[in-house]
């Protein structure tokens, strides 16, 4: 698979998602992440322990032809000539967004930006129960018509754990850390799915 991994508004879980999915995937193959976000999360993320289970690389050491899989973590609201090429090589654009209008708003801006490709926006940074926002989100990208996973990405202290300590976050020290990942495995199972 080719995962592009995009968003037009910074903050809403983009690099902590190609991270996840990027472990997902190496579970089915050898996967590779792109990190072609000038910020440089992921690899950062990946400096900082003991290391990930898959490689991280930028986009001019990255030689993706080695992996079955290939991940790409852009900037936030990526140009349009890079963007396209980007999404012109992947089989799946995941979109993360949380809830609120704001997001939204950029995600509907984004989406007619896509439009064309294959895409799925992915609700992350959730409010836990008893909170709504991902029921009411998830009804929102609904009637938009707006692709869209199922299953939402639960905002939660064990990721910024997992960035602590350079690991995915079901090794991150913390109680919920296996539901955080179980979050991110059944997105995964609907990415191949689909």
């Amino acid at each position: 698979m080719r995962v592009l991994v995009t968003s037009l508004k910074g903050g809403v879980g983009k690099t902590t998602t190609a991270i996840h999915l990027a472990a997902f995937l190496q579970l089915r193959g050898s996967t590779l992440l792109v990190d072609a976000d000038p910020a440089e999360g992921a690899l950062v993320w990946a400096r900082q322990g003991a290391g990930l289970p898959f490689e991280v690389a930028g986009p001019e050491e990255a030689r993706p032809k080695r992996f079955e899989h290939v991940v790409i973590d852009t900037a936030g609201h990526p140009k349009g000539k890079t963007l396209r090429e980007y999404a012109d090589k992947a089989n799946l654009v995941v979109v993360p967004t949380s809830p609120g209008l704001l997001s939204l708003f950029s995600l509907e801006q984004f989406v007619k930006e896509l439009e064309g490709f294959p895409l799925k926006a992915l609700v992350t940074l959730v409010p836990p129960f008893p909170s709504l926002d991902g029921m009411r989100t998830l009804a929102h990208l609904k009637a938009r018509k707006i692709p869209h996973f199922k299953h939402v990405i639960y905002r939660l202290a064990a990721y910024e754990k997992a960035v602590l300590a350079g690991t995915l976050v079901q090794n991150a020290p913390d109680p919920r850390a296996v539901r955080a990942w179980e979050e991110y495995v059944l997105v995964g199972r609907e990415m191949v799915k689909g």
